[in-house]
């Protein structure tokens, strides 16, 4: 268990300590690339945290930078004028662009090296531990 767990911390490692050619921290694309798929829309900084699995003081921290930059803007709630919804802006979609290559560069050099068949099934397994850690994280 000692070996998987440094193999795990090591492909983290590694790929997270590829060179960044843009402004933007880790947490702070991640949030852009959500809100930039098809089926995210405008979410509420509320999902936001939940689907990171960070504090709402983080979430709120990360939704700043990101609205102070114009990557993202935000709506109030038509039901509760105290809440609102964040949504991508034309700015945040272009840094998505410009930057998607560089995040997805080491994975797709990995599954060129492995082959699409094992390269499916590591999707696959690390979708369902990530479900797996997420259904015991409350």
């Amino acid at each position: 268990m000692k070996s998987a767990a440094m193999d795990v911390a090591l492909f983290c490692r590694l790929n997270m300590n590829r060179k960044n050619m843009h402004p933007l921290r880790l947490s702070e694309m991640g949030v852009l690339l959500f809100l930039s798929l098809p089926c995210t829309g405008a979410v509420s900084p509320a999902a936001i945290s939940s689907y990171f699995s960070i504090s709402k003081p983080s979430a709120a921290a990360v939704l700043k930078a990101l609205t102070e930059n114009g990557y993202i803007d935000h709506r109030p709630s038509r039901s509760d004028g105290r809440s609102y919804t964040v949504f991508i802006t034309d700015a945040g979609r272009h840094i998505v662009e410009d930057v998607c290559m560089e995040y997805t560069s080491a994975i797709e050099m990995v599954r060129k090296e492995m082959g699409d068949a094992d390269f499916s099934q590591m999707i696959a397994l690390i979708s369902r531990a990530n479900q797996i850690l997420k259904d015991n994280d409350k």
